[in-house]
């Protein structure tokens, strides 16, 4: 009994043995390959970032104990971050070491960069030593708000085993950004559309440009600024300019003063000459943190223009662009477009002719606002002479074309050319105009007079003059026997008396 004892506990121990033999194998299995490069591979497919990958801490083992593991910072400043093991304090130590267009420490080993854009959304990065990598955002769009870095470690142990590629990391999570917007619109529209007007000379036009906001504290920008241009039939009141910050309802916050908070820089101007002018912030003010705040939403700017002699009549009507809005930050500058809106209006003139359809010059019209001031022949708005060519061109006071807007005037003729008859009647003259719901063709205008101008007709009569014969030569042959008749018996008169 005693000697099976033995054997059985020979055999016992030779297991035992056996399973203590195999936990070194199994450890084994699980030791770092310090030889094995390590892979990442990032994606975002948000355009415009530039990604760098930087090594910050290498991955070593200790030589008295192989299956144990240590992170060897590549700087100084990260030791206590690294040794605590928690990403979230390495990754606030390594932004605050390296903010934000600063560059890393010079013994932090860059691996290379990665830039989003419409053909190329990934990278991987292969052959990575091992240790702890800081993928810093070195270049954003000029619209970024938000930006967080992030930190990794590779290869990692996972399920007792060390893990060489990590997972893709979508870097389009960790960025935020808004691209802004311009647009214009008339705002005192005489069509209730913001989009165009229809006005006569000398009216006044008001704009408004709706600017929103980009950037913010952590990202701001170094400029903002709105490109305008103006047709030559308007001219640019550069004194009408006011700027204000505005919430979401576009309801005014305060107002930007001029040369301290933005400046209006008249490009082009001059009689006859487009104008282009832009108003553009301050890299001053866009510093301050009133631009970023939360409940503003928009930079409004307000200005007036006048339609004046060099404006276009008809459909082609005279634009104002709201070219672009430039603005950028420290790593890119950008820009969005505007749009475009219109200032129509349209001539009236008269074709003076004779009684047999010929051109007939020299007779005098003006054009009223109202049929009571073309018979009284007060409060003329234009007047003009025909030519030789039978037209008449209505000037005003200014000796400018008369240009209105669209409804219905009255003409009267207040002098007619020699030998003939005055037109005596009030002549209506109506400029039609109809607009569409969407711009067509470069045009909102649907239809309007041919050329732009609505064109009467008015024909005069000559004088009716009697010939020898008629009534007015019997008057004068009757006078004149009167006047012998008279000379006659005022001799015999004489004559008579002298003999008595």
């Amino acid at each position: 009994m005693k000697k099976y004892f033995v054997k059985s506990f020979t055999l016992f121990l030779a297991v035992m043995m056996l399973i203590m033999t195999a936990i070194p194998f199994a450890s084994a299995a699980t030791l770092l390959d310090e030889e094995q490069k390590a892979t990442v591979t990032v994606n975002c497919d948000k355009v415009g970032y530039t990604f760098e990958l930087f090594e910050v801490a290498a991955l070593k083992t200790k030589t008295d104990s192989p299956y144990e593991t240590y992170y060897e910072p590549l700087f100084d400043g990260i030791a206590d971050e690294v040794k605590s093991g928690k990403t979230k304090d390495i990754l606030a130590k390594l932004d605050e070491i390296s903010p934000v267009n600063t560059d890393m420490p010079s013994t932090a080993i860059s691996y290379g960069y990665f830039t989003s854009s419409e053909s190329s959304k990934t990278k991987t990065f292969s052959d990575l030593e091992q240790g702890i990598y800081y993928v810093k955002c070195v270049k954003f769009p000029a619209g970024v708000k938000a930006v967080e870095n992030s930190v990794f470690a590779l290869p990692y142990y996972e399920n007792n085993s060390w893990v060489y590629t990590l997972d893709p990391i979508n870097l389009a999570t960790k960025v935020a950004d808004d691209t802004p917007t311009t647009v214009k619109e008339i705002t005192n529209s005489t069509k209730n559309n913001v989009n165009y007007t229809d006005v006569s000379i000398g009216d006044t036009v008001d704009y408004a440009l709706y600017n929103t906001t980009a950037g913010s504290i952590a990202y701001k920008l170094e400029q903002y600024t709105v490109k305008d241009k103006m047709s030559k039939g308007l001219t640019f009141d550069s004194s009408s300019v006011k700027v204000y910050l505005a919430d979401s309802n576009k309801t005014k916050i305060a107002d930007l003063t001029k040369d301290t908070d933005y400046k209006l820089n008249i490009t082009s101007q001059g009689d006859g000459k487009d104008t282009e002018f832009n108003i553009a912030l301050t890299k001053t003010y866009l510093a301050e943190n009133d631009f970023y705040a939360e409940n503003v939403a928009y930079v409004i700017a307000t200005y007036s223009a006048v339609l004046n002699k060099h404006s276009v009549i008809g459909a082609a009507g005279n634009p104002n662009d709201d070219i672009e809005l430039v603005y950028g930050n420290q790593s890119s500058v950008d820009s969005v477009p505007g749009n475009r809106v219109y200032t129509y209006t349209y001539g009236v003139g008269v074709m003076k002719l004779n009684e047999s359809g010929t051109a007939l010059s020299g007779a005098k019209f003006s054009i009223f606002k109202t049929n009571d001031d073309a018979e009284k022949k007060t409060n003329a708005l234009g007047s003009g002479v025909s030519g030789t060519d039978g037209k008449v061109t209505f000037l005003n006071d200014k000796e400018e074309e008369v240009k209105l807007a669209s409804g219905n005037y009255f003409i009267a003729e207040i002098e007619a050319p020699e030998g003939y008859n005055i037109y005596g009647k009030v002549i209506p003259v109506s400029i039609e105009a109809t607009y569409h719901d969407t711009i067509q063709n470069e045009t909102w205008v649907e239809n309007c007079p041919a050329d732009g101008a609505a064109i009467v007709t008015v024909t005069d009569t000559k004088l009716i003059v009697p010939q020898t014969g008629g009534y007015v030569m019997f008057l004068y042959i009757a006078g004149a026997i009167s006047l012998i008749i008279g000379g006659a018996l005022f001799f015999a008169f004489r004559k008579t008396k002298t003999t008595k």
